[in-house]
């Protein structure tokens, strides 16, 4: 077969007669189909699918088994699958959201033409017993491979896998990486790990992409400028467009404020869920994608390869986690050749956000040989809640240790519990160099993106450089400094600031009670306080900060307990309250038991001193996982009064409320005599990340 002109043949049979390749594309077809390890890179919009979905064509049509293609999205997957669709192509994805298919698929794995899966479905037993049967599988193609890279700005453990996939491949197959962001650094890494590549590098400055970054702002100046610009601009007004926050809890308060101001939008990221349990994500995305949500609000989640070529517009409420992620994160927009327009706000409590990211990555490598240690005086094996109880770490920072371990093989998976392999030393010397080194890179990109937000010049050029891309010497000639013009602003004196200065300030939110103990035993509905209410959701607002203050220094202010008293008051009457009790504090003795006696005494309901601390304990913030929250609570206070607390509606009164255990674990002893319990906070200090 004449690969080349059967190329050109199938991109005139899809496209039309007047369709060209773009510059490297058919370079890197022939490349693949001639089995020469590949890695392309090349900007968002590129067309780096069809580089991989005409190859795959081109090697079904001589004799070859259908394609592996290895993505890290599930939106992604489904872009994918309409693209490949578009050259009369047969592909299936197999992934948590269509489980009813999965013995259909892989009934007929052999005769369809491409397979997409997560990298984490490499480890899937089922798929590579599957995957095994399949004759004359010729092509592997690895979406995002700089995820392969430990200095890739979203290194993910699972793409070890890969690795350790290719590394058993005979040379008739061929490897196939794309990419948007890789530097020198990390081409060198995924070199020394798949093997030599042959590099299709072209030049990543977005030519329809025009940036702006504004100065500090507050979050309330950000939801202002945002709120305005959506509604007033001639531009933004009518486009659709992605708008980044570095935390859940951020894309709900943003989402929410634009709704108020009459934009449509919605919140997108990990875990969202409706009162019925069920995951709402996809939803969500599929109306954005459709139109029928005008702005999407959206954690890191939306990122790599999501695919709608009529985004106007991405905006940043808060920083990137680094120039590569906003590089690609901002590839969104402009996908049809179209002017758009990428904003970056930011505020001075972005950087303690990233810097926890930062460290929650780390791998500390006396951790992980403690933890191999503790697996390995376990023959048996230990699930993770077994590990749970002997580390003071969160679950998910847990579960990524365990992952880096089982990935890496120095763990494997026995019966649903992890067993030391006995064949796999870890070498905690190179780990803590290679650590060591990582953190250094992280905190170099750190400080990159703050000389970025700080930059005179042209900001495309400036992301260039560090991509070390072939173009990096010249301007885009239409950023906010090119152009020497602000593209948005806002007048400081906006009736907007005001109104976005209320809704900060008076963001409340609600307690919903847990469910279940920290051994996953249901807490008996009898046992569990109702829903309840915190004045603000964020500790950074002006509210917010003010009443931090006034914590820290041991003393809430008269405006502060008069302020609660009345925000209180509707509560109380709504649900019948006649009791209030204090979370008491050995550190703060007379803070919240004081804030409790005025919102009593300004309500005309009781106050009942029905909690005591018996002993000190650690401080709740410093202990990082549920088992040690709930012991932390459990071991330290007892019940006193508890005639006086017999069939009252009680208001527990706390000052910051985080994981939720303290106020579980008192409601439940309160529960033993009281009718109900309404939990109730100033702020509530957890990340929502």
């Amino acid at each position: 077969m004449d690969f080349k002109q059967r190329a050109v043949e199938m991109l005139h049979e899809t496209y039309g007669a007047e369709a060209n390749f773009r510059e490297g594309q058919l370079e890197a077809i022939l490349a693949v189909v001639n089995k020469q390890k590949t890695l392309v890179i090349q900007k968002t919009g590129w067309g780096k699918s069809i580089v991989y979905f005409i190859a795959t064509k081109l090697l079904r049509e001589n004799g070859s088994g259908p394609a592996v293609i290895i993505s890290p999205l599930l939106a992604l997957m489904h872009n994918q699958i309409d693209a490949a669709a578009k050259l009369g192509l047969d592909v299936v994805t197999i992934n948590s959201n269509n489980r009813d298919e999965w013995d259909d698929i892989y009934a007929r794995l052999s005769a369809v033409d491409a397979i997409i899966v997560s990298p984490e479905k490499l480890s899937d037993a089922r798929f590579i017993e599957a995957l095994s049967q399949v004759n004359d599988i010729e092509l592997i193609v690895v979406d995002e491979a700089h995820s392969i890279s430990d200095w890739g700005h979203d290194f993910r453990p699972d793409y070890q896998r890969i690795v350790n996939l290719v590394k058993d491949l005979p040379d008739s197959i061929a490897i196939l990486g794309t990419t948007a962001t890789a530097n020198d650094r990390v081409i060198e890494d995924i070199k020394s790990q798949l093997g030599n590549l042959q590099v299709f590098r072209g030049d990543l400055i977005r030519s329809n992409i025009s940036i702006q970054v504004n100065p500090a702002q507050s979050k309330a100046e950000r939801l202002a400028f945002l709120a305005a610009s959506l509604t007033e601009h001639p531009f933004l007004n009518k486009e659709q467009g992605i708008i980044y926050c570095l935390t859940k809890k951020e894309c709900v308060s943003v989402a929410q404020f634009l709704i108020e101001q009459g934009t449509s939008a919605a919140p997108y990221y990990s875990g969202m869920q409706n009162e019925f349990g069920e995951d709402t994500s996809v939803a969500t995305l599929e109306a954005f994608h459709n139109g029928e949500v005008r702005v999407i609000v959206a954690t890191v989640k939306l990122g790599m390869g999501y695919d709608k070529s009529n985004i106007g517009f991405v905006v940043h409420f808060q920083l990137p986690q680094n120039l590569i992620s906003y590089y690609q994160q901002i590839g969104r927009a402009g996908r049809n050749g179209k002017p758009a327009l990428a904003m970056l706000l930011h505020g001075d409590e972005d950087e303690a956000i990233i810097n926890s990211f930062i460290e929650s990555a780390n791998k500390d490598p006396k951790l992980l040989s403690e933890i191999l240690t503790l697996i390995s005086q376990h023959p048996e094996g230990m699930s993770r809640n077994d590990i749970l109880p002997h580390f003071n770490m969160n679950v998910t920072k847990l579960g990524s240790v365990l992952k880096y371990l089982f990935v890496h093989e120095y763990i494997l998976m026995d019966k649903r519990k992890y067993v030391i392999n006995p064949d796999k030393h870890f070498d905690a010397e190179m780990n803590a160099q290679l650590q060591q080194q990582l953190n250094v890179t992280r905190l170099q990109e750190l400080d990159n993106l703050k000389q970025f937000i700080n930059y005179d010049g042209c900001y495309m050029k400036y992301i260039a450089d560090e991509l070390d891309a072939p173009d990096k010497q010249e301007k885009c000639g239409i950023c906010a400094h090119c152009r020497n013009r602000e593209f948005i602003t806002m007048d400081t004196n906006h009736p907007m600031i005001s109104i976005a200065s209320q809704y900060k300030n008076k963001l409340h939110g609600e307690i919903s009670p847990r469910k279940r103990w920290s051994n996953n035993k249901k807490i008996d509905e009898s046992l569990q306080f109702k829903t309840g209410w915190t004045y603000t959701t964020d500790a950074y607002s002006p509210v917010g900060r003010k009443f931090m203050y006034e914590r820290d220094i041991n003393q809430f202010s008269e405006q502060t307990t008069t302020q609660i008293s009345q925000f209180l008051k509707d509560m109380i009457q709504e649900h019948h309250i006649d009791a209030v009790v204090a979370v008491p504090s050995l550190r703060r003795p007379h803070l919240t038991n004081k804030l409790a006696q005025a919102v009593a005494e300004y309500n005309n309901i009781e106050y009942i001193d029905a909690i005591v601390k018996i002993k000190p304990g650690n401080k709740q913030s410093e202990m990082h996982n549920s088992i040690m929250q709930e012991r932390n609570i459990e071991e330290t206070i007892a019940i006193q009064n508890e005639d006086l607390l017999k069939d009252k509606n009680i208001l527990l009164i706390d000052d910051t409320v985080n994981s939720r255990w303290t106020m579980t674990i008192i409601a439940s002893k309160l529960l033993a005599h009281a009718k109900v319990v309404y939990p109730f906070a100033l702020v509530n200090t957890g990340s929502g990340e």
